[in-house]
């Protein structure tokens, strides 16, 4: 029973040494595995990326277009201070009293009514107001344009000058009621 453990220690290392061919036959199997297999083919790869590319690029023309559609400034409402300073003056002033006006107003369930009567009617005044204001900045200079704006400035104030008034005339009418 007694063995030489030298001997079973070269044993062990003459059986753990690889053949000298062994290290390439490995490789060759890993190259055959690696690269035997064939993967998605260069074809579909370059459709795929053509694709990609086309819609980036459709977004982002879309989006530049989309950015140069916001920036294209209206056609807003016409400065008078480009034709006169006084113009400019004039409908500050129309314009300060119909704010005025419309601030001082009070909204009961009484008066609602008649108020959205009367603001329908600016409305449509405002609106009349901005395309005449277009026409002037596309025609430029026309007398004519700039007395129809001021009119209609002067409209609007008397509109909620009336309104007031009958404001007045519905709150005096309750008050009555309510102390008889």
């Amino acid at each position: 029973m007694k063995t030489d453990l030298r001997e079973k220690i070269k044993e062990e290392m003459k059986l753990r040494e690889l053949p000298a061919n062994d290290r390439s036959v490995f490789e060759k199997k890993l190259e055959k595995e690696l690269h035997g297999q064939k993967g998605i083919p260069l074809r579909f790869i370059s459709i795929a990326a053509s694709v990609i590319m086309l819609f980036g690029l459709g977004y982002f023309v879309s989006m530049q277009q989309n950015s140069i559609d916001r920036s294209v400034p209206e056609v807003s409402q016409v400065d008078l201070e480009e034709f006169s300073p006084e113009l400019k003056k004039i409908e500050n002033y129309y314009l300060t009293a119909i704010n005025y006006e419309l601030a001082s107003l009070e909204v009961t369930d009484d008066n609602k009514a008649m108020l959205d009567e009367y603001l329908r009617k600016l409305n449509g005044l405002a609106k009349e107001y901005q395309l005449l204001s277009q026409q002037l900045r596309m025609d430029k200079i026309d007398e004519d344009l700039i007395n129809d704006l001021i009119d209609n400035l002067q409209m609007r104030l008397q509109l909620m000058v009336e309104l007031k008034n009958e404001l007045k005339k519905l709150k005096s009418v309750n008050h009555e009621e309510n102390t008889i």
